[in-house]
């Protein structure tokens, strides 16, 4: 095999190789380009992710359930409901929570069974930094069912 031949081969695989190296950039450098731009969208289908408003719920739940046990907690109940209850108690023997969703801004709707009956408050709640847990309740009003008062 003359010096030529062998210079001539090795010309032909470099090119050869060069060809394969500069394809695979360019597909290499599409796949990276269109898998930055690519937006991805995630359906979830299950519980939910995010709590609403979870402080304001925990609140409502503790403020409401101390006032129940007629020792109502100075740090989640206001003053003024303290002082209240004091004077007129708010006997309830609470069976089940069935629900407890905040439903606006400073305000929390409570489904429970009491005393094997179903009834519903409205609980607003009053937000200020110097709070312990930012929240008080301020406010508890029974939903009455039409017609039942």
């Amino acid at each position: 095999m003359s010096f030529d031949k062998f210079q001539a081969d090795f010309m032909k695989e470099n090119r050869k190789l060069k060809i394969i190296i500069g394809i695979s950039l360019i597909i290499f450098s599409i796949g990276t380009v269109s898998n930055l731009l690519e937006r991805k969208y995630f359906l979830y289908k299950g519980g939910t992710i995010f709590e609403e408003r979870p402080l304001a719920e925990e609140v409502c739940r503790l403020g409401f359930m101390s006032i129940i046990d007629e020792n109502p907690n100075p740090f989640v109940v206001s003053k003024v409901i303290i002082d209240l209850v004091k004077k007129e108690p708010f006997i309830m023997s609470v069976d089940k929570i069935l629900k407890l969703s905040s439903s606006e801004l400073g305000s929390c709707h409570l489904v429970l069974k009491a005393d094997g009956k179903l009834k519903a408050f409205k609980i607003k709640l009053q937000g200020h930094i110097s709070n312990p847990f930012f929240y008080k309740l301020v406010e508890m009003d029974e939903l009455a069912v039409q017609g039942e008062e």
